[in-house]
């Protein structure tokens, strides 16, 4: 893919209609946009990311308002409309996406998203496309999932370094962000998809196995499995979701930290939040009542469970002698039938008389089934024994004290994550109520840090529900597996869909092992080489990759460094880039924003002279401070295909320039 032309209006920093050209020569494939500090480097790239996709990403990736798009100028001058346009080519056609949100007629003064409407339009050689295939198509030509590698922050370059922390929330994110670059995900929800179909038929074999007498007791365990899976999906779903929200609450005081003044927040606020507090401590109060009173009954939920497997085994051998019963009982009946046939051997409807040949067949059945009737043997004192202790056992109960205590304990957790929320917002607003000092900045810290160890009890819950999830679900195959092997289940449909759905999902699993580790070699392979000619130290062997496709530096004799510097963090980040363009199912152009921060003259010069080989087209939004354009240009002016520069006209706009 070939970017050719970006128009945007009234997006952001740039009222009107302003247009760039990008180059479109093979080897003068670079173009670069300066900018100074908050002029609009980062809402350049936004712009081309919500004309692709619909959403511009702030701090933190959250999406920004369509409020916050429009220019501020535009604005106030009545004009709500913002528009984006691209214009590409791939394949041997030529693309043109326009992008549009209009104040709707009824709002006067827009003040959330709904108040605009947004259109698209996606014209292909000039041919309008249907709208309802738009979305659709811009996808399978610019996946969404690979923009994070052709459109990045430059400054966000040391995200990659959690990569190497194990467990670390933030690497798991980049980690699906990669694969899903890299295609993973078509084989995971394909693996995903016939897990779903051994669910399904595994409930169908448990139903069937509840036909028959030896295999209801699988069936049984089965579906209290299953039933105990579901809670447990349901509760990694909240604690997921709890876990999120504590991300965000965390980066907002990072945030605050870094901007420790503009208190903007309403005493109001506070009266509501100590309105909460109170309400919550109440509330744990009764959920501390009630659990002392919950103990007083809690011996009956032990006593229970203890003799539960009592009471079955003897409701067993109750159902196995009442089963001789009627056995002897039907035995009796065909018994007297028969012999009324010999006592009285004539025909009951000519009256003739049965001849001998034909009684004695009956004789011989009378005696096989007598036979039969003397094994069927029971004791009826037996018999009344054993339903006397049923009665007797049946009588002690369970009020589940034992999973209300456990409920019990969730509600009072669960409440107190919310009062140490209500409590930490609570500190917070009543600190930006006064101006800032050192003593709130380190109160604001142990918050964060409150947070954080919240989190990591999150983290560790979240483990411990998946290891569960896991165990339960290799128990549920093992139980089909027994199933599926008796005499009772083998030939049935729904254990040969069960075997078919298990060996499926076994090969997906093994096949995204398989393609895991072959992406993470190639990854390996060609950030290696970038690094190579990347990094100033020649006498390292190159890079090592673990399975979250996190980096590390090897040295010559083949250890991993443990420590590097800021500068290498953005090399080996450049280097994973790098190889993951070149490692992805499809690759763009790279439009990088602020991508030298933080190198070295020396870096900075070997990385100039790199870029141009990353892709087709080299985006760079860069200040002075990172490019000199006196200096720096040398190492690469033969491949500058187009430059451009950022001017600043008032605080909230500015207009982009072609320059030589």
């Amino acid at each position: 893919m070939k970017l050719k032309e970006l128009t945007v209006t009234n997006f952001m920093p740039y009222k009107g209609k302003q247009t760039v050209c990008f180059p479109q020569h093979d080897t003068q494939n670079v173009m670069l946009l300066f900018g100074d500090n908050m002029r609009g480097k980062t809402s350049f790239l936004n712009a081309m990311r919500w004309g692709f996709y619909g959403v511009a990403l702030g701090r933190h990736l959250r999406s920004i308002p369509r409020l916050n798009m429009i220019n501020i100028e535009a604005a106030t001058d009545g004009n709500w409309n913002m528009s984006v346009v691209l214009k590409f080519s791939d394949g041997g056609k030529s693309y043109e996406i326009r992008r549009l949100i209009e104040k709707k007629n009824h709002v006067s003064q827009p003040k959330v998203d709904a108040d605009f409407e947004e259109t698209v339009w996606l014209n292909i050689d000039g041919e309008r496309q249907p709208g309802d295939t738009v979305e659709n198509q811009i996808n399978q030509i610019v996946p969404e999932e690979i923009s994070r590698f052709f459109l990045f922050d430059g400054e966000l370059l040391q995200e990659y370094e959690n990569l190497l922390i194990e467990g670390d929330a933030q690497g798991e994110k980049i980690k699906e962000h990669i694969e899903q670059a890299l295609g993973v995900p078509a084989l995971i929800h394909g693996r995903d998809e016939f897990n779903s179909l051994l669910k399904d038929a595994r409930r169908i074999q448990a139903r069937d196995a509840k036909k028959n007498t030896e295999l209801k007791r699988y069936a049984e365990q089965q579906t209290q499995l299953e039933i105990k899976l579901t809670s447990i999906e349901n509760d990694l779903k909240d604690l997921e979701a709890e876990r999120v929200d504590i991300e965000k609450k965390i980066d907002d005081i990072d945030d605050e930290l870094k901007n420790t003044e503009g208190v903007q927040r309403k005493k109001v606020e506070l009266e509501g939040l100590s309105a909460e507090r109170k309400a919550i401590e109440r509330q744990l109060v009764d959920l501390s009542n009630e659990q002392r009173e919950l103990l007083k009954t809690a011996w009956l939920d032990v006593l229970h469970s203890n003799m539960s497997p009592l009471l079955e085994t003897i409701k067993r051998r109750r159902d196995s002698l009442q089963t001789l019963v009627e056995t002897k009982t039907k035995l009796s009946t065909q018994i007297n039938m028969l012999q009324k046939s010999i006592d009285n051997p004539s025909c009951v409807t000519c009256n003739q008389v049965i001849p001998d040949e034909k009684i004695q067949p009956i004789r011989d059945q009378i005696a096989s089934l007598r036979a039969e009737e003397e094994l069927a043997v029971y004791n009826p004192e037996e018999i009344r024994q054993l339903n006397s202790k049923i009665d007797k056992l049946s009588v002690i109960r369970s009020a589940n004290e034992g999973l209300r205590l456990q409920q019990n304990e969730d509600k009072q957790r669960q409440l107190d994550v919310r009062l140490i929320r209500v409590e930490t917002k609570w500190d917070e607003l009543q600190e930006e109520i006064r101006e800032f000092d050192t003593d709130q900045i380190i109160r604001q810290r142990d918050k964060r840090d409150q947070y954080k160890a919240l989190l990591a009890r999150l983290n560790v819950d979240i483990t411990n529900a998946k290891l569960a999830r896991d165990k339960n679900i290799k128990e549920q195959d093992h139980i089909a597996t027994l199933i599926s092997k008796s005499a009772g289940g083998q030939g049935q449909k729904s254990s040969i869909r069960v075997n078919m759905y298990q060996d499926l999902e076994s090969i997906f699993t093994k096949g995204i092992d398989q393609l895991r580790d072959g992406l993470r070699g190639d990854v390996e392979q060609y950030s290696s080489a970038a690094f190579a000619e990347l990094t100033t130290e020649k006498s390292y062997r190159g890079l090592q990759i673990n399975h979250n496709y996190g980096l590390s530096i090897v040295d010559q004799a083949g250890r991993v460094l443990k420590e590097r510097s800021a500068g290498a963090e953005q090399v080996v980040a450049l280097s994973l880039i790098d190889g993951l363009n070149r490692t992805a199912r499809k690759s763009g152009p790279i439009v990088m924003d602020t991508p030298l921060g933080r190198l070295d003259p020396k870096h900075r010069s070997n990385v100039l002279k790199y870029l141009p080989k990353m892709a087709d087209q080299v985006v760079l939004l860069v200040h002075d401070g990172e490019i000199d354009p006196d200096k720096d240009i040398q190492n690469f002016a033969d491949r500058i295909g187009a430059r451009y520069q950022i001017q600043r006209i008032s605080a909230t706009e500015s207009r982009i320039v072609k320059s030589n």
